[in-house]
């Protein structure tokens, strides 16, 4: 037994030694996989603080945009070019570090490796495919930079982003990639201009179209207002990542109708009648004892010739002797037009509007019920003597800032949706915008300064001696059974400045159209 003893002297000392050493390799494991997960977790925060940043960096650019931003940005007013340093504009955004921040320059840490891929041919820069590097950069100066105005800005608690550039867009998406046949434009087609602008028509991007000098000049008879769309980019660094996304904005167009009144269905006439398409806020208009209308400018400006009296989709009346239709275009009707609304979507958009009211909510409390005959499913009833806002003095004078009536009091223009048929009678008011969702008949006068607009039909059914005016635009709708009846002794005059003066009460001044992130 000692003999058996003293030959397994030593083996504990073996067996402790082999199990530290195992105890050693799981805690070096443990460790090291304890340093991966601390890297992986340090890669992600920096990846998300990036991605983040480059967030925060469009929005400030978005808001810069804005037209009432306290810190307004100068839009650029062209497309990219060597030749002037009005198409590109840069956001700089420093932090602690102090280091330069160039996008414009190739040997910058913060070059901007985007722009060759998004096909400005008067840049001259060469024509990459989207998964090959920007060689260089443009040998001029195309650009003007403005400092972020971020909180922060140039200390250790600067945003993650470095820098954002707003340029118009274009009619190209991408430069040819060599994996694809062809780039992609916003018309859809395998083919365009990349020295086209991008507009934004209130609801779809479209390619400035053939008439129209800009995005933002006046457009041509009979063509709606349009924007320009802005592309955003902002690259941001947090640590070892980079991330760098993408927005597109526009400022929504002021909605101006082509004529006084705008039907898509067909325009019944009756009564004394007055619609006249001559834009009452640069148009001074007399009429003589035979009933005839003159309009010339008035005093400083140029009147406003373009629209029509009606416009029309279906066929309107023709007027008799107790109807005065009068407008700069010749005839003053327009009937049988290619309609170009979409009136489903206009409604949507003015009724999402933050401050727009409810109808069935104070002050107004209309109780509307489900109805088989309504458009929308809905009949708001009869009301009377409604306030949609506070009207100026009629005829508004001076047109472009009309004064107040003395028994109303100041002007106030209110965005008013209602959500189904309503008939409105006892002399009735308002300012801004009336947004009926069903069928409006009007019975009784109503005084109204700025844009009426109705999903279904609207009546004018008199009221004894209570008279209609409205100075403005009416863009009424479609229904089957019923035409839109204008008559009842109402007096309805195209006006810009009262158009003008509703679309400020849109407060989305500038809209986001798309949002991704650009593999950087």
């Amino acid at each position: 037994m000692r003999s058996r003893r003293h030959h397994e002297r030593g083996v504990a000392l073996l067996l402790g030694m082999f199990a530290l050493m195992l105890l050693s390799g799981i805690a070096l494991g443990l460790m090291f996989m304890s340093d991966t997960d601390t890297n992986i977790n340090r890669n992600y925060r920096d990846a998300e603080k990036a991605y983040l940043g480059a967030v925060a960096g469009l929005q400030e650019g978005f808001e810069r945009l804005s037209p009432t931003a306290a810190d307004l940005i100068t839009a650029p007013s062209t497309l990219p070019a060597t030749a002037a340093a009005t198409g590109v504009v840069y956001i700089i955004n420093p932090d602690a570090s102090g280091a330069a921040i160039h996008p414009w320059d190739a040997g910058n840490a913060f070059f901007d490796d985007e722009l060759c891929h998004e096909n400005f041919p008067s840049l001259g820069l060469s024509n990459v495919g989207a998964r090959t590097p920007c060689p260089s950069a443009p040998s001029a100066t195309y650009y003007s930079t403005a400092t972020s105005s971020s909180p922060y800005q140039g200390t250790s608690g600067a945003m993650a982003y470095r820098w954002v550039r707003i340029t118009q867009k274009v009619d190209a998406a991408a430069v040819p990639d060599t994996t694809l046949a062809s780039s992609y434009y916003v018309d859809g087609s395998s083919s365009g201009s990349n020295t086209v602008p991008i507009c934004w028509d209130g609801q779809h991007q479209l390619p400035l179209p053939a008439g129209y000098a800009t995005c933002n000049s006046t457009p041509p008879t009979g063509l709606p207002y349009l924007r320009t769309v802005y592309r955003l980019t902002a690259l941001a660094a947090a640590g070892g990542a980079r991330r760098m996304a993408q927005m597109e904005a526009a400022q929504d167009p002021p909605f101006v109708t082509n004529a006084s009144i705008d039907s898509q269905d067909h325009v019944t006439l009756n009564g004394a009648l007055l619609v006249n398409g001559y834009d009452y806020c640069n148009c001074q208009c007399t009429t003589d004892v035979h009933g005839n209308v003159t309009c010339v400018d008035r005093s400083g400006m140029s009147c406003d010739r373009s629209r029509w009296a009606i416009f029309a989709a279906n066929n309107v009346d023709q007027p008799t002797g107790s109807e005065t239709i009068v407008a700069g275009q010749n005839p003053p009707i327009a009937r049988n037009q290619s309609w170009p609304y979409d009136i489903t979507a206009l409604i949507n958009k003015y009724k999402s509007l933050p401050n727009t009211t409810d109808a069935r909510s104070a002050p107004y409390n209309f109780t509307c019920a489900h109805s088989d005959t309504a458009l929308n499913g809905l009949t708001c009833g009869t009301s009377s003597g409604q306030s949609f806002g506070v009207p100026p003095a009629f005829p508004p004078n001076p047109p472009d800032n009309p004064a107040a009536d003395p028994a109303l009091g100041t002007p106030q223009a209110k965005l008013v949706y209602v959500p189904g048929n309503v008939q409105l009678t006892g002399g009735s008011k308002g300012n801004g915008v009336l947004i009926v969702d069903g069928d409006l008949d009007i019975h009784g006068g109503l005084q109204f300064y700025g844009l009426i607009l109705v999903r279904g039909v609207i009546k004018f059914t008199g009221g004894g001696s209570d008279h209609t005016n409205i100075y403005g635009a009416i863009l009424a709708g479609q229904e089957s059974m019923v035409d839109n009846v204008l008559g009842g002794s109402a007096s309805i005059y195209f006006n810009s400045c009262a158009l003008s003066n509703a679309a400020t009460l849109n407060q989305r001044s500038l809209v986001q159209l798309s949002f991704h992130e650009v593999m950087y």
